[in-house]
């Protein structure tokens, strides 16, 4: 779905391209804030569950975005069209999350053969986070934003400081974000914006393909909101 929005944007700006006002925005962004979550492992053959406190992490990131806005429709470009923009915003850089660690009573494996009990760490980096979005100006100064958030990280799980794949290193979280904001736009094209993000982003659940296939680890949805300040120009 993601792609296919991707791929209409570009299509809205190779169409209007062709008229004087190519109406594209783009622009840098720079934003601070917090995401919480929590988790869970269970061994299913022991019926045991080992819950994770709600965990916060306060971030800073910077990166980029372009919109299109719907100017070109016939009839209604001038008065609606204008006023509404679909768009695509990445960040740049990778985002570490720090580690956690637990320790792991003795318990049965895959074949019922006990697994001793041991210290774990968890690692995990977010190296992809992608949003499309609508947005929408209520007024020349007061937009409202509505999105898609796709977030790939990479993990890292140790078990008695030996790296484990049984959880997989690589994993995707999809999403939603809404957004309101501040603009102001100068003569020349270019604008400023104050923006304030909700974020919602799904959790997942992976089971261990290991000697621990007993084991599901879950980790819950993500939840916070962020600051967001731009620059950008008009075209």
């Amino acid at each position: 779905m993601k792609k296919t929005i991707l791929a209409l944007f570009f299509s809205l700006f190779v169409i209007s391209s062709a008229f004087a006002d190519i109406g594209l925005n783009v622009g840098i962004t720079a934003q601070i804030g917090e995401m919480s979550t929590s988790g869970k492992e269970v061994n299913t053959a022991m019926s045991t569950t080992e819950t994770s406190q709600t965990e916060k992490h306060l971030f800073a990131t910077g990166g980029f975005f372009l919109e299109k806005d719907f100017a070109f429709l016939p009839k209604i470009g001038d008065s609606i069209g204008s006023r509404i923009a679909i768009g695509y915003d990445n960040i740049g850089h990778d985002i570490g999350l720090g580690t956690t660690t637990n320790v792991r009573e003795a318990s049965l494996g895959a074949s019922g053969a006990v697994v001793t009990g041991q210290q774990n760490s968890l690692s995990a980096k977010v190296v992809g986070f992608e949003t499309y979005y609508l947005t929408v100006n209520l007024t020349d100064w007061l937009y409202v934003k509505v999105g898609d958030v796709e977030v790939d990280l990479n993990t890292k799980f140790e078990q008695a400081g030996v790296a484990q794949t049984g959880y997989g290193n690589s994993h995707t979280l999809d999403g939603s974000v809404f957004g309101i904001g501040l603009e102001k736009s100068t003569d020349n094209g270019f604008f400023a914006r104050l923006e304030y993000n909700d974020y919602d982003i799904d959790g997942k659940t992976v089971t261990n393909t290991g000697t621990d296939s007993k084991f599901t680890a879950t980790l819950n949805s993500v939840t916070g909101d962020t600051t967001r300040i731009s620059l950008g120009k008009s075209f």
